[in-house]
């Protein structure tokens, strides 16, 4: 019989020893990489994007809430929202999101701080979800009443 292991003559009893160990290696990983697929959180945004329409430059802040739902199966966490313009500003809650349940990430967009005119703003949301980043928008039209 042609041995299985190089260098050296083993009993049948040694090479399916052998065989057992590599197979039961090779099973503890991919169960270990299947469990840790998944218990994974995933943000869903309800409504990606909102035009404000035409908003008056001096007629102060306008904001808008949007809801996401955790549609995976851990717990979601938002860590952080960024914005393209200081005329735009985040806020979301820090708690945990439980599976199934939905969340808010409320924008407000200040007109005052930015020359009349179409505008469309985005604002990236970091968390835990499998994508990392999601991407909401705000667009509408800054009308100066004073010209009008």
């Amino acid at each position: 019989m042609r041995s299985l292991l190089p260098g050296a003559e083993h009993s049948r009893f040694s090479i399916d020893l052998y065989i057992m160990k590599r197979l039961s290696l090779i099973l503890l990983l991919l169960f270990a990489a299947w469990g840790g697929l998944r218990a994974q959180p995933a943000l869903t945004l309800l409504q990606k994007g909102y035009d404000l329409g035409s908003i008056p430059e001096d007629g102060g802040t306008v904001s808008r809430v949007y809801t996401f739902r955790n549609s995976g199966n851990a717990p979601l966490v938002v860590v952080r929202a960024e914005t393209s313009c200081t005329c735009t500003k985040a806020s979301f809650s820090k708690r945990p999101v439980a599976p199934g349940e939905r969340g808010v990430v409320k924008v407000i967009y200040e007109p005052h701080k930015k020359e009349p005119g179409a505008f469309s703003k985005v604002i990236q949301i970091f968390s835990t979800s499998i994508e990392g980043r999601n991407v909401l928008t705000v667009r509408g039209n800054s009308i100066d009443v004073k010209k009008l």
